[in-house]
């Protein structure tokens, strides 16, 4: 039975060419945009590149600072002096990591000239981080503890420098200081803000004056194996700090608010944040989930008005079918079988464009370091909603159409 409404749903689509085509262009196009911006999303949070363990850790990247009488308030990133007294004392993490922010540096090789980004980093990094190495190695625990002046850069960094030779053991000079090319890894998505830089060394190779700051420009990774510790380690840290927290001037920087950030509380809190140090990620996902659900309802809307007018201009061919014994239930399943097929197609379309547009990004390098994947979740999410909208949009107009009275219908009234 099923198979026959396939196929009259199939020559009804083909016969009415504008109206298939109307639709095929909302839903596709629908779709093809969901897909993408939640692609982008997705891959922001769930990394494929060095990031991709980011379940599995938290940053803290920034503090808040109020002075003992609540008048002065400072805020910035972390200094080395606030990590070495207060985040290297947490007990739960397994591993931790201290970094720079990338800062543009000038290179020179062969006397040539070049802007590049680069990041001081402890050996911990790279344990937590997955770099995919082009070759070489990163730096070792004793090299790092040494302060030796060794590198590792990005492919693209290689190329920029050696053409298409090896970088491995040659020499870049960098604000007057020369280091040795030990390893080159693949290059990193932009919005992989832990990970992205051109260079990376050891930060044991400058002097100390930076350890005295207690605002600057580094970072901290935790990371623990077990995904279900996060939490723990995140309340530790609020815990240390609002008991315990060491300063280098109790007077100026008597209290201290920060916290520890998953990529999505680290999203959230760009969006929304204040002097402590608060956001509200539920918040957010919540209305993500809105815009998202109005995104799809605006279209299924459209939908149904077209749907409405297109059985209307079937009304005499219902009427005909009603005077002949069709059920208000047949003609329902007809009229979704139609709807449903015609969904099929446009997710099939939509799924395709998006693809292409996703991979002209890459190949294009709009997004420099960009590896788009669909995640199960991305597609299972966006079908779902597509289907689901696209299921909706055709139930009423049926349920509509089944109603009308035969004589009512072979006139073409309502």
């Amino acid at each position: 039975m099923y198979r026959n409404y396939l196929i009259m749903a199939c020559k009804v689509l083909l016969r009415r060419k504008m109206f298939t085509f109307i639709s095929l262009f909302g839903i596709s196009l629908t779709l093809a945009v969901l897909l993408i911006a939640s692609t982008l999303f997705d891959n922001y949070i769930y990394p494929n590149g060095p990031e991709k363990r980011s379940a599995n850790f938290v940053n803290i990247d920034g503090v808040v600072l109020h002075s003992k009488n609540r008048n002065s308030v400072q805020n910035g990133d972390l200094g080395f002096h606030f990590i070495a007294n207060n985040v290297a004392r947490l007990k739960v993490p397994e591993i931790m990591s201290w970094y720079t922010n990338k800062r543009d540096v000038a290179s020179f090789i062969n006397g040539s000239r070049l802007q590049n980004s680069m990041r001081r980093t402890d050996e911990k990094y790279w344990q937590i981080l997955d770099f995919e190495f082009v070759s070489g190695r990163h730096y070792t625990a004793q090299e790092f503890a040494s302060g030796a002046k060794v590198m590792v850069i990005n492919h693209s960094t290689e190329r920029e420098f050696f053409d298409e030779q090896s970088a491995i053991g040659k020499k870049i000079t960098v604000s007057n200081q020369t280091f040795q090319v030990i390893g080159v890894v693949k290059d990193v998505y932009e919005l992989e803000h832990y990970a992205h830089s051109d260079m990376w060394v050891p930060y044991t190779f400058a002097n100390t004056s930076y350890q005295q700051h207690i605002l600057g420009d580094w970072s901290a990774l935790l990371y623990h194996s077990n995904a279900a510790m996060i939490p723990m380690m995140q309340q530790e840290y609020l815990q240390l700090l609002a008991n315990d927290f060491i300063s280098v001037d109790p007077i100026r920087f008597a209290t201290a608010y920060s916290a520890a950030d998953t990529k999505f509380t680290a999203f959230s809190r760009q969006l929304n944040s204040d002097d402590d140090y608060q956001t509200n990620s539920t918040a957010i996902a919540s209305i993500l989930i809105l815009l998202a659900v109005a995104f799809m309802v605006l279209p299924s809307i459209n939908l149904i008005n077209i749907n409405v007018s297109r059985i209307m201009e079937r009304s005499s061919e219902i009427g005909v079918r009603k005077a002949f014994g069709a059920t208000s239930r047949q003609l329902v399943i007809q009229f979704v079988i139609e709807n449903i097929l015609l969904t099929a197609i446009g997710a099939v379309i939509g799924l395709v464009i998006s693809t292409l547009v996703l991979w002209q990004l890459e190949v294009s390098q709009a997004i420099p370091g960009a590896d788009f994947q669909y995640t199960w979740h991305t597609l299972f999410y966006g079908i779902t909603l597509i289907f689901f909208f696209g299921l909706l949009s055709g139930v009423f107009p049926a349920y509509k159409m089944s109603k009308l009275h035969p004589v009512a219908a072979l006139k073409g009234g309502a």
